[in-house]
C-alpha cells in the first residue's frame, strides 16, 4: 500500500515538476524514482531474503527522497488550500482564538532557542532510531518499528493531500508574525524550514505525530533509558510545532491522535510475536 501511494506521488510530483521546468524539482524525481525502484524490489522474494529485511529502511529513504515532490504538487494542482477551514475549526475548538494564537503571548528569544533547537532534533529522533534498528533488521522489534513508522507516513500523507494546507505563517503572516524573535538557532531552523517548505505539509502533524510515536514505541517497548532522554526532546518538538507558528492546533492534535492509533497497532504486533 505505501509503495503504490509513493508511486502516485512520484508520478504527479514528477509532471507537475516537468510543467514548472525546476531543475532541482527534475532532480528530486530522478532521485526519488531510483529510491522507488530499489524499494519496490524488496517486495520480491520470500520473507527471509536478503532485501525483505531492508524494506523498512529502503521505503523510509524513499519516503524521504520523495517528500520534495509536494512542493511541486502543491504549485501546479492546489487551487484551494485548507488553511482557512483549519484555522476556523481551531478557533472553535480553542475558544475564538486558535492555538497558536493563544501562545502568541509566550514569546520570548530564549524560548524560542529551545523550541527552535527541539523542532530541529526532529530529524535525529528519527534518523538515530531508523538507523539502530536497520543495523537489527532481522529483529522483531526493527520489523514493528518500521511497521509503526510507515503507517505513519503513509496516513500521514493521505491528509496532506485530502486537507492540503500551508500552516499559519505562511498562510496569515497578518496574524502570525514570523520569525518569532530569537536567536542563532531560530535563525538557522528558519533558514532550514524556508528551504524544505513544501507548503502543503501541515495536516496532520507529522512532526508532532512521529516524534511521539518513536517516544511511544521505545517507551512501550521497555526501552525506559531512551525514553527517559526523549521525553524532554519529543515535548518541546510538540510545543515547537504550534509557537513557531508551523500548525494549527488541531494538526498536532491529529497527529498525536494518528500515533496513539499506530502504537496501539504496533503493541498488538508485539504481543503477536511473542506468543
Amino acid at each position: 500500500m505505501f509503495q503504490i501511494e509513493l508511486l502516485l506521488l512520484l508520478l504527479a510530483g514528477g509532471f507537475a515538476a516537468w510543467q514548472l521546468d525546476d531543475r532541482m524539482l527534475h532532480a528530486t524525481v530522478v532521485v526519488g524514482a531510483a529510491a522507488w525502484l530499489v524499494a519496490a524490489t524488496t517486495l520480491l522474494g520470500h520473507d527471509t531474503s536478503l532485501m525483505r529485511q531492508w524494506r523498512g529502511t529502503l521505503q523510509f529513504a524513499a519516503c524521504w527522497l520523495i517528500f520534495p515532490l509536494f512542493k511541486a504538487i502543491r504549485t501546479v494542482y492546489i487551487t484551494h488550500p485548507a488553511d482557512a477551514a483549519l484555522l476556523a475549526l481551531d478557533r472553535r475548538l480553542w475558544g475564538g482564538a486558535s492555538l497558536p494564537e493563544h501562545i502568541l503571548g509566550w514569546e520570548h528569544a530564549w524560548l524560542s532557542e529551545i523550541l527552535s533547537a527541539g523542532y530541529f532534533l526532529f530529524y535525529f529522533v528519527v534518523l538515530l532510531p531508523v538507523i539502530g534498528f536497520s543495523m537489527r533488521r532481522r529483529s522483531r522489534e526493527a520489523k514493528a518499528f518500521f511497521i509503526g513508522l510507515t503507517l505513519m507516513y503513509l496516513f500521514g500523507f493521505v491528509g496532506y493531500v485530502l486537507v492540503p494546507a500551508g500552516g499559519p505563517y505562511l498562510a496569515f503572516p497578518q496574524t502570525f508574525p514570523y520569525p518569532p524573535q530569537g536567536g542563532p538557532i531560530t535563525a538557522f531552523l528558519v533558514s532550514v524550514v524556508k528551504n524544505g517548505i513544501t507548503g502543503m505539509d501541515v495536516f496532520p502533524s507529522l512532526h508532532a505525530g512521529i516524534g511521539t510515536y518513536v517516544l511511544g514505541f521505545f517507551a512501550l517497548g521497555g526501552y525506559r533509558r531512551i525514553a527517559v532522554v526523549l521525553a524532554p526532546v519529543v515535548t518541546a518538538l510538540v510545543i515547537a510545532t504550534v509557537y513557531l507558528r508551523y500548525h494549527y492546533g488541531i494538526d498536532v492534535f491529529c497527529g498525536l491522535t494518528l500515533a496513539a492509533a499506530v502504537l496501539t497497532f504496533v503493541q498488538r504486533y508485539r504481543k503477536e510475536c511473542s506468543v
